[in-house]
């Protein structure tokens, strides 16, 4: 990856830990880590990226290419093919959050963190789960019906009148 560094820098104290502006490029470190970094500096401290962007891991030559535009929009290109881009903003964490957490906001004492409660005076009304179709009431078992040949004989479906 490449590292972009302030112009005050003093190239003969450069080091592993001098502070950069951005650092971009893919990180291949072993079979786990396969990435592309794009890591921008902002007040100090170095933010990440929040997307995971997956680098090539092949035995080819591959062109990494950020291009950070006026509108604080970005896109990163391997091959010159666009493969992550959006907004700054949303894509770090370089602003505090527009919601917090209220320091001073406590769980009730009788809170119950089960997902459900059994309510033991819980009844459904007699008509909370009718059928879409139910036997016809009129229907009668012909005459020449045969159990043993045909079974037993039930009587066609219709559609429920109750079903809602």
């Amino acid at each position: 990856y490449v590292k972009i560094f302030d112009c005050s820098l003093d190239q003969k104290d450069m080091h592993g830990e001098t502070p950069y502006e951005i650092m971009f490029g893919p990180d291949i470190c072993g079979p786990g880590t396969k990435k592309v970094h794009v890591i921008f500096s902002y007040k100090g401290e170095n933010h990440l990226i929040n997307k995971d962007i997956r680098c090539k891991d092949d035995v080819y030559t591959h062109l990494y290419t950020l291009i950070v535009k006026p509108d604080n929009t970005y896109e990163v290109l391997i091959d010159n093919e666009k493969v992550e881009s959006g907004e700054l903003e949303a894509d770090w964490n370089f602003l505090p959050p527009k919601k917090i957490k209220d320091p001073s906001a406590k769980k009730p004492s009788d809170w119950e963190d089960k997902a459900t409660i059994d309510d033991p005076t819980d009844e459904k009304p007699a008509d909370w789960d009718q059928p879409e179709h139910i036997p016809d009431p009129d229907a009668t078992k012909p005459e020449d019906w045969d159990d043993e040949m045909d079974g037993e004989w039930e009587a066609p479906m219709i559609d429920n009148p109750d079903y809602k």
